[in-house]
């Protein structure tokens, strides 16, 4: 009687372990969401990454904002979208040690947001056409309005979408309004056509069809391979960048996972390797991580005057009017 007593207790206590074994094995992690505009691939990968060093949250990611869904706990996107939503109050500021030793052109003075990598717009030439003219003649802006008189240059349309507003924009706020429609009325007669798709440029300068091809390195990094029959260079004088900032909702769920993740983003050599390996083109703002020097501002040109639509939409009008549709070309 008492054996089988014993027995039975026994047999109890080992489901009981065991269900609360279960229960330990099953109990999920708490969720953070960002939005991101970057693309799948290249966030998932991130996502995962990071998933595997933090036991008590996870973070999943959206690629799209629809005003019937709650709001995401964080962004990663494009500068000027976080500029939008600060504007708006809709982010809280955060304390980054990572994002303090950012120099002050690409973060938030007040922590709403931190720069965490930048994509340049280059030249991308083809190899023959600088074996013919010299390439001490194609390094920079201005070799491309006052020489090379026969060149033929592809670009996007530069009214196109978000980032080739962001372009002009950017050229205007360095070099001045005035400069800027100056220098795009002297190349406009070189220009055979302004590209609807990003891609274009590149495999007209591929194929020969086009001389030098104004475009964005994280279009055209997947293609440097050694037998490409075109290669990039960083203009002398500086280039506009897009510079990919991250920020918190002020609905966030955990501040404290989401700062961690900020410092994560913008210092862990993981996130670098990552996008090398997917081959963005970025470059980040903290190449060595916390243990080293941030790059340097100088030659990189942000869009700072022409945030606002109404500039915006000014600044392509006069473009459109006065260089695109300009009839005394």
């Amino acid at each position: 009687m008492f054996r089988k007593f014993f027995a039975v207790l026994l047999m109890l206590l080992t489901l009981l372990i065991a269900a609360c074994g279960e229960h330990v094995e099953t109990k999920e992690k708490k969720n953070l969401v960002l939005y991101s505009q970057l693309s799948q691939e290249f966030t998932e990968a991130l996502l995962k990454s990071y998933d595997l060093k933090n036991s008590k949250f996870t973070i999943s990611a959206i690629y799209e904002l629809k005003p019937e869904l709650p709001k995401p706990d964080m962004i990663l996107a494009e500068r000027n979208v976080l500029l939008e939503l600060q504007e708006a109050n809709e982010l809280q500021p955060t304390l980054s040690g990572a994002g303090d030793m950012l120099p002050a052109k690409f973060k938030d003075e007040a922590g709403y947001w931190y720069g965490t990598f930048y994509d340049p717009v280059v030249f991308l030439i083809n190899q023959q056409y600088a074996r013919t003219v010299g390439q001490e003649k194609l390094r920079s802006w201005f070799d491309l309005e006052s020489n090379n008189d026969n060149i033929r240059i592809s670009v996007e349309n530069l009214s196109n979408n978000n980032g080739t507003i962001n372009f002009i924009g950017s050229f205007a706020s360095h070099n001045g309004e005035t400069t800027t429609l100056n220098f795009l009325w002297n190349i406009h007669r070189k220009i055979d056509q302004y590209a609807k798709f990003p891609f274009t440029p590149i495999r007209l300068a591929a194929v020969g069809d086009a001389d030098l091809a104004i475009t964005r390195q994280s279009f055209v990094s997947q293609y440097l391979e050694n037998n490409f029959p075109a290669y990039v260079i960083y203009p002398k004088e500086g280039t506009p960048i897009n510079l990919f900032c991250v920020g918190v909702y002020k609905e966030c769920k955990n501040l404290s996972v989401a700062t961690d993740f900020i410092n994560w983003l913008i210092a862990d050599e993981e996130v670098q390797c990552i996008s090398q390996t997917i081959d963005t083109g970025y470059i980040f703002l903290l190449p060595n991580g916390v243990k080293g020097k941030a790059v340097s501002p100088n030659g990189l040109w942000l869009n700072t005057d022409y945030v606002q639509k109404e500039r915006q939409d000014k600044l392509i009008t006069r473009w459109l009017e006065n260089v695109r549709f300009n009839k005394n070309n």
